[in-house]
């Protein structure tokens, strides 16, 4: 395994840096988080933090840096808070190397908390250089070696559309979209030998993001009964954020006019309403909402998804067979609901 380190340009490196100080503060971090608005790429979120304060607390934090000579502080704080409304994010940090008073004090009065180029020279001074982790482009490097991950599926295209959902409202149509990336990555883990080391990789990262998605979602319930919870679960993971009454809805409506619009209208409607219905029917989504529900596994989740995305981007990869019986419980029943075997993996 080549073990050497990429030199990184100087916005890199500070970002790196941000991220490691992030994550030994407690923080879950994820790096170059596209922000995707009605289809045009509008810009990255340089880093996503995420941090949760309690059991019914959650906070999110998008931190915008930049390592210039003329970094355009006051600018960088009105665009970094314009973002941070955009995303519905609860804070927003600006990391610069300029050190004037006033930069601190315009964010201040914006409220936007500013790492000035005081803190980011401290920081770059007590850090060793030592990293046990790969970055952002380390990971993207170790894709590229797969010479087939564009026509393949595109390997890198899903880690970023994966990311991208981090700016948008952490739901269960958002977890539902990761389960089929990770799933895919799950089924490349086993199918190609060869790439099984970023296969896996990305499918823990992937999993990381679904632990956070889940862990925001418990604030809203999490002092209800677990099966009362279970129930929500399942069908948050069956019929995404509308719920089965919104659903029902939509169905209804194209029933409406299937019937409206056609000779044989009555039998066509009832034929997709049954078809629609017994998928509904036979989606896995109870293992789902069973496992979530655990009162040891909603408390846990936060660790989790740091255990997850530590896992990814590690430098020394190590499986998850190596892994905590909590990151490999919540693995196995994502497995269990795919219809993996779990022996395979």
């Amino acid at each position: 395994m080549n073990k050497t380190t990429k030199v990184l340009s100087k916005g890199p490196q500070m970002e790196e840096l941000l991220r490691k100080y992030f994550l030994k503060a407690g923080y879950y971090v994820t790096r170059g988080v596209p922000f995707i608005y009605e289809g045009f790429d509008v810009t990255d979120i340089d880093l996503w933090l995420y941090s949760r304060t309690s059991s019914v607390s959650r906070e999110i934090t998008i931190v915008d840096a930049k390592n210039k000579k003329t970094p355009q502080a006051i600018e960088r704080i009105f665009w970094v808070q314009g973002l941070r409304i955009a995303t519905k994010a609860t804070s927003a940090i600006v990391a610069t190397t300029d050190r004037r008073q006033e930069v601190k004090d315009f964010g201040k009065d914006l409220d936007v908390v500013v790492l000035d180029g005081n803190f980011l020279q401290r920081l770059n001074t007590s850090d060793s250089g030592i990293s046990e982790r790969i970055s952002d482009e380390e990971f993207f490097d170790k894709i590229n070696q797969y010479e087939f991950s564009k026509l393949d599926g595109d390997w890198k295209g899903r880690i970023r559309y994966s990311k991208s959902l981090l700016s948008k409202n952490l739901s269960f149509d958002i977890c539902n979209e990761w389960l089929m990336q990770a799933k895919f990555f799950a089924e490349q883990a086993i199918t190609k030998e060869t790439q099984k080391e970023i296969a896996l990789r990305c499918l823990y990262l992937i999993c990381s993001f679904i632990a956070i998605a889940i862990d925001y979602s418990m604030k809203e319930i999490s002092f209800l009964e677990p099966a009362e919870r279970s129930k929500l679960i399942k069908e948050g993971f069956t019929y995404g954020t509308r719920g089965s009454n919104g659903i029902q809805k939509v169905l209804n409506l194209a029933i409406g006019l299937v019937k409206e619009n056609s000779k044989d209208g009555d039998v066509i409607a009832k034929e997709v309403r049954y078809n629609v219905e017994q998928q509904f029917n036979n989606l896995n989504t109870a293992i789902l909402g069973e496992y979530f529900s655990k009162n040891e596994v909603s408390k846990g989740l936060f660790s989790i998804a740091k255990e997850f995305e530590h896992l990814a981007m590690a430098k020394d990869f190590v499986s998850h067979t190596k892994s905590t019986v909590e990151l490999r419980s919540m693995l196995y029943c994502l497995l269990d609901y795919w219809k993996i075997d779990r022996k395979k993996m």
